[in-house]
């Protein structure tokens, strides 16, 4: 069966290839963003300056897309790895780093299906990727995967898509209690996890938006100390008393 995430992203970077868009938040809004100008970056410029984090080191960024951060991050000094489940996403991105001159180590893997054999990361990155990693399962795995990987004393640096009562789901289907919106699947159930039945059909996850004090909570659960949180833009760092193993 397929994973919930891997159509839509399938199918946006297969467009954005087709039509010369450089970026996922440029492919959302062309008018605000682009390659260089990506929607993180000023957070993580801030992120990098309040952790004191020079750029000496290696840094992961997952599902880094067309490798927006990861060439800033490269830029910035840092020995950067880029993965991606999308192969579309990773050929964009390996072109844009060789255009630029820049060397990132980029691969085409699904986060939540890694664990590193040694923490060896300094840095590790999340540009606006965990709002699509959505179940509990999954999110847990991620989890584990950047405890896997991260050093003690290292960063794990969150932007992610946040809950405000503003937001119109349209016609999904918002679960208050888990922060889950889920769209109404129209194709084979049979084809998909972790699907829905509910109201005499099926809904596929779609985003996890939490409210600032449920991701907070999530990550402390999860093994991290909170260095400075403001509503989705987070700094974290191993708890003194996390198991990598959880």
């Amino acid at each position: 069966m397929k994973k919930y995430y891997l159509d839509e992203h399938t199918a946006a970077y297969a467009e954005m290839k087709e039509r010369g868009i450089a970026a996922w938040d440029q492919y959302y809004d062309p008018d605000s963003y682009s390659f260089d100008r990506f929607m993180m970056r000023p957070f993580l410029e801030q992120a990098l300056e309040t952790a004191a984090i020079g750029g000496v080191g290696r840094a992961l960024e997952y599902g880094c897309g067309t490798g927006a951060a990861s060439c800033f991050l490269a830029r910035c000094g840092f020995e950067v790895e880029g993965i991606d489940i999308t192969p579309d996403a990773i050929e964009l991105a390996r072109r844009y780093a060789l255009e630029r001159n820049l060397n990132v180590a980029y691969a085409v893997r699904d986060i939540t299906q890694c664990r590193f054999a040694e923490p060896v990361f300094d840095l590790v990155v999340d540009n606006y990727c965990m709002q699509s990693i959505v179940t509990d399962e999954d999110r847990d795995s991620l989890f584990a995967a950047v405890r896997s990987g991260l050093k003690n004393g290292g960063y794990y640096i969150v932007a992610t898509a946040m809950y405000h009562s503003g937001r119109d789901y349209g016609d999904g289907y918002y679960d208050s209690e888990k922060g889950i919106v889920y769209e109404k699947l129209e194709a084979d159930p049979a084809l998909f996890s972790d699907t829905l039945y509910r109201d005499g059909g099926y809904w596929l996850p779609h985003r996890r938006h939490l409210t600032a004090d449920a991701l907070r909570a999530e990550l402390q659960r999860a093994g991290f100390s909170i260095v400075y949180q403001q509503e989705g833009n987070v700094i974290c760092k191993l708890s003194s008393v996390s198991d990598r193993h959880l």
